[in-house]
């Protein structure tokens, strides 16, 4: 069966865009970005504190030692909105990835015993 209907959540979301996008093209500067549109916030409270700290080593933010949880989201939260991203080639290497198995991690193999 075919999928015809769309829940309201979807649908409001949708039609926000949309309005948004006819607003900011009627603006006088014209040169508006769509990339300007708010879009979804990413909770990273979800997310464990050695999962942040990898975070924040990896991309070298330099805080003080001994941050809390709070500290580290918001810390995290401000570079992580300041990322620019490639929607295009994020979701083109995302399915490439997919389809070739890339997402799953590399097993190495002991002595024959699989």
């Amino acid at each position: 069966a075919r999928h015809l209907y769309i829940c309201d959540f979807h649908k409001n979301l949708i039609q926000s865009v949309r309005n948004r996008r006819k607003r900011k093209g009627s603006d006088d500067d014209g040169d508006s970005p769509v990339q300007d549109i708010d879009t979804p916030e990413v909770d990273l409270y979800q997310l464990q504190v050695n999962t942040l700290r990898r975070y924040k080593r990896h991309f070298k933010l330099q805080t003080r030692p001994g941050l809390n949880k709070a500290q580290l989201v918001e810390i995290i939260g401000c570079h992580f909105r300041t990322i620019p991203v490639n929607e295009k080639d994020t979701l083109t290497y995302f399915i490439y990835s997919v389809k070739n198995d890339k997402n799953k991690p590399d097993l190495k193999m002991d002595s024959g015993v699989h």
